[in-house]
């Protein structure tokens, strides 16, 4: 009996790294042998610097350890690893990748934003199916992404970097505060010409603040991806849960049951990011991909070229 290939992926986020190691059965189906995620927020106040700091770096050194520990029980096949925006962009990039290199044994492909969003939309119809009509948001710790099949708006705010400019952790944001981040949004997408979408088009959210928005909603205590995967949140659903994290400092959010760790945080400013392009795309309702990078990253090292 044949054995199933096994194949792996490692996401560099700005806010979280994340591996997945999966087995190929004969129909085509990711079978997981393991998925992990760790909160590195590597691009802490890379706004303001430009570059990484120190202890960013040796909390992603650390995660970077941990996988290969778990990688080596493994031994896959292919390991594709891919880095986004807070390497993209930051001045010191070169350095952390070294490392990076070094503890996995290969080296880190940086992509550029078209990539990745390629690589997400490939993660998010493995899911759903090929044939199924639908544009994601990916909105992420550094940038955030509107990808379609026929083309892609990359956004420089996300998550992370929104919550360092306007959200001060120590107390419930400000009417201020939140009007400063809705600002920064609307510039941010303003002169963008964005699709509006027909009658039978899905919006798919996909990424760590879709995936904690949908966890928020059903109450989940321990995260379940397979409750996640297709959650339908309405847009007066988002506002509410957006309200019921304005009354929240960002201890308290961080004790919401059912996130990542840290994702209290900034789980506030990136809903703000989805209220902004469901309003803005006319969308009524996200529905929510557990699936998207991290198992676009998987799945191109199924064959030698991308699609």
């Amino acid at each position: 009996m044949i054995k199933p290939a096994i194949h792996a992926a490692i996401d560099l986020g700005s806010n979280s790294f994340r591996l997945l190691i999966a087995a190929l059965s004969p129909d085509g189906e990711l079978q997981p042998l393991a998925k992990e995620l760790i909160t590195v927020r590597l691009g802490e106040n890379l706004h303001a610097t430009g570059s990484l700091c120190p202890a960013a770096m040796a909390r992603g050194r650390a995660a970077l350890a941990r996988f290969a520990e778990r990688l080596d029980k493994h031994h896959p096949r292919r390991l594709g690893v891919c880095a986004t925006h807070a390497l993209r962009v930051a001045a010191n990039r070169a350095e952390f990748l070294a490392e990076a290199a070094r503890l996995l044994g290969q080296p880190v492909e940086v992509i550029d934003g078209h990539a990745e969003a390629a690589l997400a939309l490939a993660g998010v119809y493995h899911a759903v199916g090929a044939g199924t009509p639908l544009i994601v948001a990916d909105v992420g710790g550094g940038s955030s992404e509107l990808i379609w099949e026929q083309g892609v708006v990359s956004l420089a705010i996300g998550a992370v970097n929104l919550t360092e400019r306007f959200l001060p952790p120590a107390a419930p944001p400000t009417p201020m505060a939140l009007s400063l981040v809705r600002t920064a949004i609307a510039e941010a997408t303003a002169g963008i010409t964005l699709p509006r979408l027909p009658p039978n088009i899905i919006l798919a959210g996909s990424g760590g603040t879709a995936t904690a928005l949908a966890a928020l909603d059903l109450g989940l205590t321990t995260y379940d991806e397979t409750r996640v995967q297709g959650h339908e949140l309405p847009l007066g659903r988002l506002r509410e849960l957006i309200d019921r994290l304005a009354r929240l400092d960002a201890s308290n959010r961080n004790q919401l049951p059912g996130l990542d760790h840290g994702r209290g945080e900034i789980l506030l400013a990136g809903a703000l990011i989805y209220e902004e392009l469901l309003t803005r795309l006319g969308a009524t309702a996200l529905t929510v991909s557990d699936a998207g990078l991290l198992e676009g990253i998987l799945l191109s090292t199924l064959a030698d070229n991308r699609h």
